[in-house]
């Protein structure tokens, strides 16, 4: 592994953008911010071009404590992807609903920033790190609507539960690292197995171990860690919703990987472990799919359907399978951005349709929109042939393969329920009359930039999956 300045330079664009966004705003005092977002979308491309640079290399700085590998790369441009996504819906969002506050952006580009640092350390205390900056940043986003109450409350409730979860965190960290003597990804296997397969760990280690599981599976949204998810996502801007329900789930689920996939793949030394994980992917894909059947919000119904989306993805975790993880991290990167695009393109000034029964005709008086909007529900219920279709074949393959076949036939279950709640936003669309006159302003071009990028990424991948297949493959060859 090479020590270079390099590993740190996809880190160091974005917080560069940040500190300029934060500066220009402070002595510029424009009233219109739209500059800003220009500015952070350069920074973003300008982390993309140097990530793609370090393709082929591994490349490390501050003692191995960040590591820029093929697989941190993959990760990095899909965090710079959907950040890049983020503000290009943002660009006129935040005027429309009087949110034209320029530290919006540099909340953004900070909490990215927390984002890869946590998709690129293998040393549990820089993670920690790069999650309290990924946390503080959201809470302030948040509650970026100052005049909306539910904003208000989505901020106050998600301080509280991350609050709870850091501090789980902590405390998890403490005892794993007087169990093991180590907080490094390698260090901690490798006390492991000096115990036995961790039968000696004791009480105290697997405590600390459970605990430092419980307080990711907050961030990513894992039952019974996902009580904060619903409210968050419906009170935060809606940009601001489709950040959260993107970006920590893939630094959290890189970070897992990396952390606990050596573990299960060790097979029977860890068997606690194993079934931990499989209960709660279990528990995740059920809650998540059976609770968004009640639900009238769009945006609510999205959040469950983010944390049935976090089970699927545990099962990749609980195989140890780095290819079908990695591409469904970017099936599910255009299936989210395109489908919350949608919903943000339903806005005018000063309002949001969000409700079920605005969706009503949509069908005939916005038909490309409603065709985007149905593909991306599509696409997310598993329909061939879509990138979803394929993502999910991929990891319940995986599963399959590795003995996983009790949880892939609840995975297929709740994806079947899936099917009611999604097709009844479709059925909305096209089979029923509109109760009210939906008047949405189609002056965004940015939106739509976003809304043809998803819905070409999700038939790309979906038809067409070779191409990124090769460098995942190489990239999950790479990963230990």
């Amino acid at each position: 592994m090479a020590t270079s300045f390099a590993a740190l330079a996809p880190l160091l664009a974005v917080v560069v953008g940040a500190l300029a966004v934060m500066l220009l705003e402070a002595f510029l005092k424009r009233e219109n911010k739209e500059y800003l977002g220009y500015i952070s979308l350069l920074a973003l491309a300008a982390s993309g071009l140097l990530c793609v640079r370090a393709w082929g290399g591994r490349l490390s700085i501050f003692g191995g404590s960040l590591v820029l590998d093929k697989p941190a790369v993959l990760f990095c441009l899909a965090v710079a992807a959907a950040g890049f996504f983020v503000v290009l819906m943002s660009l006129t969002y935040l005027a429309r609903q009087d949110m034209n506050h320029g530290e919006y952006y540099a909340l953004l580009l900070l909490a990215i920033a927390g984002a890869m640092i946590m998709a690129t350390s293998p040393n549990l205390i820089v993670v920690f790190l790069g999650l309290e900056v990924l946390s503080v940043a959201s809470y302030a986003l948040a509650g970026l609507k100052k005049a909306d109450l539910k904003s208000a409350e989505a901020a106050v409730k998600y301080f509280l539960m991350g609050s709870f979860a850091g501090a789980f965190l902590v405390f998890g960290l403490a005892l794993v690292y007087g169990a093991t003597g180590s907080l490094e990804f390698e260090g901690i296997r490798n006390a492991l197995v000096r115990t036995g397969g961790g039968a000696a760990l004791g009480l105290a280690g697997w405590t600390g171990l459970a605990l430092v599981i419980a307080g990711f599976g907050f961030k990513i949204a894992l039952v019974p860690f996902h009580m904060w998810a619903p409210d968050v996502y419906e009170g935060a801007p809606t940009p601001v919703a489709a950040f959260f329900m993107i970006v920590p789930k893939l630094a959290g689920f890189a970070l897992l990987f990396r952390f606990l996939a050596p573990l299960c793949a060790s097979g029977g030394g860890y068997p606690i472990l194993g079934r931990l994980i499989g209960a709660v992917a279990a528990l995740t894909m059920i809650v998540g799919n059976v609770a968004a059947l009640r639900q009238r919000n769009v945006k609510r119904l999205l959040a469950y359907s983010s944390i049935a989306q976090s089970g699927y993805l545990l099962l990749a975790v609980l195989s140890v399978d780095g290819t079908g993880l990695m591409y469904y991290f970017f099936a599910y990167l255009f299936m989210t951005a395109g489908a919350m695009s949608s919903v943000i393109a339903l806005s005018r000034k000063g309002a949001e349709y969000v409700d079920m029964e605005d969706f009503a005709g949509l069908g005939f008086r916005y038909p490309w929109l409603s065709a985007s909007l149905s593909l991306f529900l599509f696409s997310l219920a598993g329909f061939p042939p879509t990138g979803g279709f394929l993502a999910k074949f991929y990891v319940f393959s995986a599963a399959v393969r590795h003995g996983y076949v009790g949880l892939v036939i609840i995975a297929v279950l709740a994806s079947l329920v899936s099917v009611y709640y999604y097709l009844r936003i479709v059925v909305l669309m096209y089979m029923k009359e509109p109760g009210t006159e939906i008047e949405i302003d189609p002056d965004n071009p940015a939106l739509y930039l976003v809304i043809f990028l998803c819905v070409y990424g999700v038939v790309q991948m979906g038809v067409w999956p070779g191409n990124l297949l090769v460098f995942i493959r190489q990239a999950a060859a790479a990963l230990f």
